[in-house]
């Protein structure tokens, strides 16, 4: 589950991602705030153990943790890019989780 920000903070992320989205794997927080509408109201996508659905504005995207690394992987952010071979993100150490395809 997504660690909950207040509203404040959710402003202030969104306003910085919003501009430069490189970075938003490191910061927790991020996994509470819609990058498209700027809602904390963010859950589990059902069906998808690897996606989180905002329920305000309907936008899903990927986060969660690299089966190799342990780091976070997340869909928003541009150096965790579409594997070609999967549609999972690569992670920043280069694996994807599949053994179809590398990007």
């Amino acid at each position: 589950m997504p660690e909950i920000v207040d509203r404040d903070t959710a402003r202030k992320l969104f306003s910085h991602y919003r501009r430069e989205r490189e970075g938003i794997r490191n910061d927790p927080a991020m996994g509470s705030i819609c990058l498209i509408c700027g809602s904390i109201h963010i859950v589990p996508k059902a069906g998808e153990p690897r996606q989180l659905l905002c329920r305000d504005c309907g936008f899903a995207f990927f986060r969660y943790e690299c089966g190799s690394c342990g780091a976070t992987v997340d869909g928003r952010d541009p150096l965790n890019p579409g594997c070609d071979g999967c549609g999972l993100r690569l992670c920043s150490c280069g694996a994807c989780g599949c053994t179809t395809g590398r990007k």
